[in-house]
């Protein structure tokens, strides 16, 4: 079921398999159709293909598209709510009068990322829209076995969204994010002035072992922080030390944990027939 949410979410045509291969493959037989439905300009079709794979920085497309027209389209594209903001959690940082800045801070600039408006969208412009030569000539054998080569690195990403989403809803929060800066990243961070989580998820075929656990707490140390609860996400489980850490404020979730907020999914809405 993750599988075809992390495909075919906000997608207008249906899975027609119950395997996730054989539907991408008929997929790429509408591609024409697809495409037609973006609608998008050039500068537009490039910076979505660049944020689809790069660190999702708000100015990463600056240097392939130049400063002017990177801005202008990623304005664009916010606008009409085909990417929204994950608004950076870092404080920009204030020279005291007199106080140089260090060589290596000059060029760098505290960033929000983007989020795709749905899971297809990103994976069109990750795989589909870059490989167009590919399937316009028909090669769908073969993009579809590039794309097993990657699939795990696309997922991680939905993966890491709807562990978001699940901390939401098991702590009742709002706004769940994550927290870049230039020292480190965290894939969950949340904190108001009563309560403070952090996490990371981790979409790997090894179980996680206890050192993840010390990193996450090396992490809130730097940044100052005393969390209220840690969560660790695992797509494979986790180690029998780390499953039997005494510590009553470490919350341990797995693919298991996901069913409760996929139940509400419609299942056909993606593994029926191809339809509009």
């Amino acid at each position: 079921m993750i599988d075809f949410y992390c495909v075919f979410d906000g997608c207008f045509l249906r899975a027609n398999d119950d395997e996730i291969f054989s539907s991408i493959k008929e997929l790429l037989k509408y591609y024409e159709l697809i495409d037609k439905s973006f609608d998008l300009d050039k500068e537009s079709i490039k910076a979505l293909c660049l944020l689809a794979k790069n660190s999702r920085k708000r100015y990463s497309i600056n240097k392939n598209l130049g400063h002017f027209k990177g801005l202008a389209t990623m304005s664009k594209l916010l606008e009409s709510g085909f990417l929204k903001l994950e608004k950076s959690k870092e404080k920009k940082r204030i020279l005291k009068k007199g106080q140089k800045q260090k060589k290596e801070d000059r060029k760098y600039a505290v960033q929000d990322k983007v989020i795709f408006k749905n899971n297809f969208s990103r994976f069109f412009f990750y795989f589909l829209k870059p490989n167009e030569k590919m399937i316009l000539e028909k090669r769908y054998d073969e993009l579809v076995q590039k794309i097993k080569k990657e699939f795990t690195y696309y997922q991680s990403f939905c993966f890491e969204m709807l562990g978001k989403e699940l901390v939401e809803k098991k702590f009742k929060l709002f706004d769940v994010s994550s927290f870049w800066n230039k020292e480190l990243e965290l894939d969950l961070f949340y904190k108001d002035e009563n309560f403070t989580l952090v996490g990371e998820v981790k979409f790997t075929e090894k179980k996680l072992c206890k050192n993840i656990f010390n990193i996450l707490k090396n992490k809130a140390k730097t940044l100052g922080l005393k969390p209220d609860y840690y969560v660790l996400f695992s797509k494979n489980g986790f180690s029998s030390k780390l499953l039997n850490e005494d510590s009553k404020n470490l919350f341990l979730f797995s693919m298991k944990d996901l069913k409760s907020l996929l139940k509400d999914i419609d299942e056909r809405k993606y593994t029926k027939e191809f339809g509009f």
